[in-house]
């Protein structure tokens, strides 16, 4: 059987300055290269072992190894090993929809809704994820930015986003 996602909301934006949550990471999933304009991110690995690209360079971080992604540094993370990593994701300054996003997307890949690399099947739910969790596109993806802003918008007119928050973000 294969090892279902979760996600812990440590500390919320909603009652402190900074977002805190740990997660897993299962064998394969990976994010493609992007940025974030809006927090820093920080990684902690509890457990396993990730991959993270951070600008031109590629760290191998294990138990206790710490990386911090600046705003609008280019990066990336994979598990690419055969173990669950488990890991604290630190924002700051702390950001409600990406808490929201992670949570979206742990549940959707839990519902099989997901690739095994972790990424949402349903388009809707793909642009979705980009749009909450503020993910800038880098290189060719870029071109791609406004058809996916488009696209969650429309979204989230058409009330999709909601329907996940209440499904996901209880």
């Amino acid at each position: 059987m294969k090892t279902q996602g979760y996600i812990k909301l440590i500390s919320s934006v909603e009652t402190n300055k900074n977002s805190k949550l740990e997660l897993n990471i299962l064998p394969g999933e990976k994010t493609p290269w992007h940025y974030h304009t809006l927090f820093s991110e920080t990684f902690e690995v509890l457990k396993g072992t990730l991959e993270v690209g951070k600008s031109q360079h590629i760290h191998h971080l294990k138990q206790g190894d710490i990386a911090t992604i600046e705003p609008n540094e280019k990066h990336y993370y994979h598990n690419v090993s055969n173990e669950e990593c488990v890991i604290t994701v630190t924002l700051h300054p702390g950001n409600k929809n990406f808490e929201n996003a992670l949570f979206i997307l742990k549940g959707l890949a839990n519902d099989g809704l997901a690739s095994d690399a972790g990424t949402p099947k349903k388009f809707s739910d793909l642009v979705l994820f980009v749009y909450l969790s503020n993910s800038r596109m880098v290189g060719v993806q870029k071109i791609a930015e406004p058809i996916f802003n488009y696209f969650a918008k429309v979204a989230i007119k058409k009330g999709q986003l909601n329907e996940l928050v209440q499904k996901y973000c209880k």
